[in-house]
């Protein structure tokens, strides 16, 4: 191992989300490069900090064994991975394990009943956490796929959830200054074993599009968005109509598409 890599080992281990940070602004050949270079048990751990659509780049590259990743790691790790998956291609990672006990492991907490929430969550973009400097967070956001829908998750130094990120305040900060602990709302989550005619009724849905949902351990598993859980109570239970208030509907909508056109054309500081 050459001097680069067991620095690259050390950093990972000892900073985490910095490293996963660096990676990501990276070409994606060398993030590929690099994570290759890592111990196996420390790969999903990185893999689950990175932005959505670099986590779909690597699980659809032909060099990399991501079944690996979550027989390798941590178990909290690699659940941390499989929640910024896709319903879909999470359980196909999951069967798809020649590991059968940690397989057993993984669809005790993946499968829900088609009422609940847990059938319907999506992944996130992003989840970072508290400590991380909003400014790195900030130049983050504007690499990603703006339309990338869900929340910003945040979640303390042991990957429990804490609330989702202020996009809005982060957004007018000019220079962005603090950690993201400074820019936190707390929005109530939901479980995933709670049935979707119930969750449907939640107070949060006047002012968001989705809400977390996290597991007993208080791990983000994902996100629900209101569309989905009020076309899926219409159909459960016959009383909740899906499309909620037009008037919220809109506003809503108008809320997303600001954020979207501020993390294009607002002038920011260098963040390198």
């Amino acid at each position: 191992m050459s001097e680069i890599d067991r620095l690259s080992k050390d950093f990972a281990m000892r900073h985490p989300d910095s490293f996963a940070r660096i990676l990501a602004g990276g070409e994606f050949e060398e993030s590929e490069r690099i994570l290759e270079s890592l111990p196996a048990d420390r790969k999903a751990a990185i893999v689950a900090r990175l932005p959505a659509p670099q986590i779909r780049q690597l699980l659809e590259s032909e060099r990399h064994r991501p079944a690996d990743w979550l027989v390798d790691a941590p178990f909290d790790d690699a659940m941390t991975l499989l929640s910024r998956l896709s319903r879909k291609r999470r359980l196909a990672l999951v069967n798809s394990l020649q590991n059968r006990q940690r397989q057993r492991q993984f669809l005790r907490q993946q499968q829900y009943p088609a009422h609940s929430v847990g059938a319907l969550v999506a992944e996130i973009p992003l989840r970072v956490d508290s400590e991380s400097p909003a400014a790195e967070v900030l130049a983050e956001l504007r690499k990603i796929d703006v339309e990338s829908q869900g929340p910003v998750v945040i979640v303390d130094a042991e990957g429990h959830y804490l609330g989702i990120l202020d996009r809005w305040r982060l957004l007018l900060r000019n220079p962005a200054t603090g950690t993201i602990a400074d820019y936190v709302i707390n929005v109530t989550p939901v479980r995933p074993e709670t049935p979707v005619v119930a969750v449907a009724m939640h107070e949060e849905w006047h002012t968001r599009n989705w809400l977390p949902v996290i597991d007993y351990e208080r791990r983000i598993l994902g996100a629900v968005s209101r569309e989905k859980v009020l076309r899926a109570a219409s159909v459960h239970s016959g009383s909740v109509q899906p499309g909620g208030n037009t008037l919220l509907d809109l506003l809503a909508d108008l809320v997303y598409m600001c954020e979207a056109v501020l993390l294009k054309t607002l002038p920011g500081k260098d963040t390198s």
